[in-house]
């Protein structure tokens, strides 16, 4: 494999170790292999995510046992118990892209391990808890900040490895959450019945710990060299550390993007439609038992999920298609899924009920697919990564929301109507708003939210003077020095390549007339 991370064509691209003002990756000798040693690294990765949102998207068959456990002459538990799932997927969303940021300053090997470890810890302590409140700390924020730390670089790792092949890497690590998530819906009620709450978290945690040993698997291909041992008591290089901390600071939490009226209103209205959205995933189970069949009930989650991951597939190969709006297609299924959970209390019966949830898994498969490829026509390419950092951690609170207020209204009303009623509004109410949007160009083909994650870790640097690959058993790791780099930015492979070929094409008078006014530059700076 680490031929294949060579470049072929040498006659094409400037030699190593030329100074370039904006290089592209290939002269860095960092070209994904599309293959080879990748190919672990994306099951890893499907496993990854399938573990983390198969446990979140779960939760509702969880919720059912901990009422029975932690609710005894306690007329709010639902409120109470609805907390514990809200806190878990609210700190997911929320500490996702301060993840992705640290996979890239600490290393996506040091951070991944640590939200494994981190899961795994809650889970496991969530086992042995007697008091539902220590709950909010054990499986909320716990297990929420380490499935954070651990699914942010797996999707990091894959710009590493693949580049071609991203699309097929995407779809293959996204079947991941549906898969688990299916499976889930079936193992656990059996688990629960059979071993009990406590064993089956158990089990659940020495699931979470093999993410350890996927964790391990995810070899940076690009490596910057940190040399905090260089800092000393020098102040020069503790200015470049702290400037360089500031850069990724002002380039990751830059607010500008909150200038652009497209991307206000779309945010916004992402955020009311949330804020009901989670609502039917925790507590529809509980709904299906109170109305229908307790043996049935797990049918329903296994329905949204199946429906979704084949929606993602599909719709997201659909909205590559010119013709066809992605802010429509989303706008219409936040549509959708407000009107179908609003209709959910007047279902005459639980076949009924199976037709709304595998309508709703469609809905939830779109709005999905769309969020990375919306954001990046919204505000561009170099916004991108930013768009979707805030949009992430504004989730976490109509997402963490949601679902206590309707447990509160079942324990007054000992029904979901009101709840489902409420929770179906706000989609519809956000569907609505997206008709202030202005239009936009869309980009084709599509870009891919895990093509934005990726590129958190792809650095826009100088080329090193002495760049020679550190040969490893699996790839070719090239060590990037801090004095090496910039200000880290989301690639874009076109602008690049067009200043690379403006370079490459400069004639010997420019190159000339070019180096002279720089020693006329220098020999004044000097003499000043």
């Amino acid at each position: 494999m680490t031929s294949d991370l060579k470049p072929k064509d040498c006659d094409n691209q400037k030699k190593r170790g030329e100074p370039s003002t904006r290089p592209h990756r290939e002269e860095l000798g960092f070209v994904p292999p599309d293959g080879g040693w990748g190919w672990v690294v994306c099951i890893a990765s499907l496993w990854v995510n399938g573990l983390v949102f198969g446990i979140l998207n779960s939760y509702g068959i969880i919720y059912v046992p901990m009422l029975k456990i932690y609710g005894t002459n306690d007329p709010n538990i639902s409120f109470k118990t609805s907390w514990v799932g809200s806190v878990t997927i609210g700190m997911t969303f929320l500490m996702s892209i301060f993840a992705s940021i640290l996979a890239d300053r600490i290393g996506i090997r040091k951070v991944g391990c640590f939200g494994a470890l981190l899961s795994t810890v809650g889970l496991l302590s969530s086992a042995f808890v007697t008091k539902l409140e220590l709950l909010y700390l054990t499986y909320g924020i716990l297990i929420g900040v380490g499935g954070a730390f651990i699914y942010s670089p797996s999707l990091v790792i894959l710009g590493h490895y693949f580049k071609k092949k991203m699309g097929l890497v995407n779809g293959l690590v996204s079947f991941g959450s549906a898969l688990f998530s299916v499976s889930f819906s079936q193992i656990l009620p059996v688990l629960i019945e059979r071993v009990q709450l406590k064993n089956t978290l158990l089990i659940l945690s020495g699931l979470e710990a093999t993410m350890v040993f996927c964790a391990l698997t995810w070899k940076p291909v690009l490596v910057k060299e940190t040399a905090m041992s260089q800092l000393t008591l020098s102040s020069e290089s503790i200015y470049e550390h702290v400037h360089d901390c500031c850069s990724w600071t002002k380039k990751y939490l830059n607010v500008d993007i909150w200038k652009n009226k497209g991307y206000v209103i779309w945010a916004l209205s992402c955020g009311i439609s949330l804020f009901g959205y989670f609502v039917p995933f925790v507590h529809l189970i509980k709904h299906t038992q109170d109305l229908f069949s307790v043996e049935k009930a797990p049918f329903i989650l296994m329905s949204i999920h199946i429906t979704s991951g084949i929606s993602r597939l599909v719709f997201g190969k659909l909205a590559d298609h010119p013709n066809i709006s992605r802010i429509r297609l989303q706008q219409m299924a936040f549509f959708g899924f407000g009107t179908v959970t609003m209709l959910i209390p007047f279902l005459p019966s639980f076949y009924w009920l199976i037709g709304a949830c595998l309508c709703m898994g469609i809905f939830d498969g779109i709005f999905i697919c769309l969020l990375g490829p919306i954001a990046f026509d919204i505000v561009g390419p170099s916004k991108a990564s930013q768009a979707i950092g805030f949009l992430l951690g504004l989730f976490s609170v109509p997402l963490m929301c949601g679902p206590p207020v309707a447990g509160f209204l079942y324990d007054k009303m000992r029904n979901y109507n009101i709840a489902f009623h409420i929770a179906g509004t706000t989609p519809i109410l956000g569907s609505l708003i997206m008709f202030f949007i202005p239009k936009i160009t869309q980009t084709l083909p599509a870009v891919t939210q895990v093509d934005e994650f990726a590129a958190v870790s792809l650095t826009d640097m100088r080329a090193p003077q002495e760049n020679r690959p550190v040969k490893s058993s699996n790839v070719d790791v090239i060590i990037v020095k801090p004095q090496d780099y910039r200000e880290p930015m989301l690639i874009n492979h076109d602008l690049e390549l067009k200043e690379i070929q403006t370079e490459q094409h400069e004639s010997p008078e420019d190159q000339l007339l070019n180096n002279k006014e720089k020693s006329e530059k220098e020999a004044n700076s000097i003499h000043s």
